[in-house]
């Protein structure tokens, strides 16, 4: 997921950027940097995140399926009129554990796979998941772009933090 956002972030932001810089008589814009860069980060950061909902949908449908194939219950009884017959007149406290074993992934996708729909049942729940995505990925990378504005931190800055964990990794 992480890395289709980023690739699909960077390769849509460099597409608008150098549409919009193509235009010699306007002033040239940064990703994340003013108005129409913050638009541009905020938009390609939601087609990443519909990016990343695409590239991980069939696994996360996948893994979903599988844990909730397993049921483990697990029940502590105490005594209580509704439990206790008339006829025994001891206390009744036990503890049960049921666990089914996880229905195994390639089963899981063979079944999918074999139902009316074929490969599409991978994707079942993506027009949602894609929504979702689309809003909280956009605003991850709006909202990052603009603090950094609002601090004014700049690439520079973050090279040398990372300079100085690894100087501090390295004992120096």
């Amino acid at each position: 997921f992480a890395i289709t956002k980023f690739l699909a972030f960077d390769l849509v932001s460099n597409a608008i950027i150098a549409v919009i810089n193509s235009d010699p008589g306007r002033d040239q814009v940064l990703v994340g940097v003013g108005p129409t860069g913050l638009a541009v980060s905020a938009f390609s950061g939601a087609i990443a995140g519909v990016a990343g909902a695409a590239i991980s949908h069939p696994a996360d449908l996948i893994l979903t399926l599988t844990s909730s194939g397993s049921t483990k219950s697990i029940t502590n009884q105490e005594p209580s009129p509704q439990n206790i017959s008339t006829n025994e007149n001891k206390e009744l406290s036990s503890t049960t554990t049921t666990e089914e074993e996880n229905p195994d992934w390639r089963e899981i996708v063979q079944q999918l796979l074999r139902k009316k729909g074929g490969i599409a049942n991978l994707f079942v729940g993506l027009p949602a998941r894609s929504s979702f995505f689309f809003l909280v990925i956009g605003l991850q990378f709006f909202l990052y772009d603009y603090v950094k504005n609002v601090f004014g931190v700049g690439s520079d800055d973050l090279s040398l933090v990372l300079d100085v964990f690894y100087a501090v990794r390295q004992g120096l």
